[in-house]
């Protein structure tokens, strides 16, 4: 089995680390920093993955009783009812004490992409300890063949599956740091789970319940559902370009002029590599203090766009005050985001 473990981290790790670089991707204008994205991560690894193990036993053993531990359709039904709450919940706890967190001190979740953004990368955590010790198993029982066979089905083809589902919960979180409303606020993460959860179960009952067709269906629906994962962080990155460009907006001849602000917002920040070779004219260095920049623009942007929902905070005053000193500074040192 150790064997196999190894072999199966081997084998399902660099899939896991590429569809995160491609969620990381998304959040282009207010981008999460890593060692928060490196803690969701590991939640979802280890944290979400023991507790669903444990979950997922008792789940199982309390629906053997009411079913009969004999009865043909329990494995389907546990596999479709309490996986499915189990994992949500658990990938979900994490993202909750994250959140509870950031509004109370960290202050890194500003809106629905971040919260999409941390959800997805707490669920490829899950996928990563998941498929490897699914791989494992398989290797153990099938050889290695078998088990490159189910890396082929879990892992290439439907390897983001939880980061769609888990996103939902996020998305919901994200949704209440932004609004103003209190209902919305309470709604918001109860509805992004519920839909988490719903994802979920079709995902598992298609394959538990209808074989070979389930699966083959399973693959072409959550292939859409991946498709629309994706437009979903478009979306909000452009959500999130508008409010940067409201943000700066009244700061034209201030701290940056008109140029500038087409060189932080402009349409083809969105695509990482244009971003990094733009900024990177004249050099490693130079990319650097652009782009150390840009951020700070960007951070500016949703500062100010924290103040019209209603926030205050002594910390807000400061860490405003330190970004405009820096800003100052980069310009007089003739630091140009000009496009």
């Amino acid at each position: 089995m150790l064997l196999g473990l190894v072999v199966g981290g081997l084998l399902v790790s660099p899939f896991v680390a590429f569809y995160l670089l491609l969620v990381k991707g998304a959040d282009r204008y207010e981008p999460e920093p890593w060692w928060l994205l490196a803690l969701v991560f590991g939640w979802g690894a280890l944290g979400a993955t023991i507790l669903g193990i444990a979950g997922n036993m008792v789940g199982e053993g309390v629906l053997a009783l009411a079913m009969g531990i004999k009865n043909p359709l329990l494995a389907g039904m546990s596999a479709s009812i309490v996986a499915p709450i189990v994992e949500e919940s658990t990938k979900g706890v994490g993202l909750l004490l994250i959140f509870g967190i950031s509004v109370l001190w960290l202050k890194e979740w500003d809106g629905p992409m971040d919260g999409a953004i941390l959800g997805g990368i707490a669920g490829l955590g899950f996928t990563l300890t998941e498929d490897i010790l699914y791989v494992a198993a398989e290797i153990a029982t099938s050889g290695v063949g078998g088990g490159i066979v189910l890396l082929f089905l879990r892992t290439v083809l439907a390897g983001l599956g939880h980061a769609s589902f888990t996103a939902m919960t996020g998305l919901g979180l994200g949704i209440a740091v932004a609004a103003r409303k209190p209902i919305l606020r309470l709604v918001a993460p109860v509805a992004g789970w519920l839909v988490a959860v719903g994802l979920h179960a079709f995902h598992n009952a298609l394959v538990s319940f209808f074989g070979v067709r389930g699966l083959i269906v399973k693959l072409l629906a959550f292939w859409v559902v991946d498709v629309l994962f994706f437009v979903l962080l478009f979306l909000l990155a452009l959500r999130d370009r508008e409010t940067v460009r409201r943000g700066l907006a009244d700061e034209v001849g201030l701290l940056l002029d008109a140029h500038e602000v087409e060189g932080t917002t402009s349409y083809r920040m969105l695509v990482p590599l244009w971003n990094f070779w733009r900024l990177s004219q004249g050099g490693v260095d130079r990319y650097r203090e652009r782009r150390r920049k840009q951020l700070d623009l960007v951070e500016l942007a949703f500062l100010k766009d924290r103040r019209r929902r209603g926030e205050s905070d002594p910390e807000l005053d400061r860490r405003e005050t330190a970004l405009r000193d820096s800003l100052a500074l980069a310009t007089a040192a003739g630091v140009s985001l000009a496009a």
